[in-house]
């Protein structure tokens, strides 16, 4: 399964998105991104000046995990010319075996649990 299969996900386009920051709670696991969303999701809007997309910040929660281990973590930050700091994109998000596996310039996570949650920032 591709992440945009799932619902909350079909209308958000996570390779050219930025990850934030990664946190970790009991039974969680949550990805703050500068995300871009589709023409076709309602909060969409015309990218400002300058911008190709639309780019709004989101929380990417998976929730009631009953684990996630980091096959890999580097966690290298890049500044953009603004002086705005991240760690690079979700290159891949794909379903499997009962939960999911992320990978990005970030690291590579393994994570067993079926929700997940977005939350868009106003």
């Amino acid at each position: 399964m591709n992440y945009y299969e799932i619902p909350s996900l079909s209308n958000i386009y996570l390779e050219d998105s930025y990850v934030l920051s990664i946190r970790e709670g009991e039974g969680s696991l949550a990805f703050e991104l500068e995300a871009v969303l589709t023409e076709n999701h309602p909060k969409y809007k015309n990218p400002q000046e300058g911008e190709m997309y639309c780019y709004r910040k989101i929380f990417l929660r998976f929730l009631n995990v009953d684990s996630f281990e980091w096959l890999d973590r580097s966690f290298m930050v890049y500044a953009d010319a603004l002086g705005e700091f991240d760690y690079g994109n979700i290159d891949s998000f794909i379903g499997c075996d009962g939960g999911y596996e992320l990978t990005g310039d970030w690291g590579r996570v393994a994570i067993k649990g079926q929700a997940v949650d977005v939350i868009i920032e106003d």
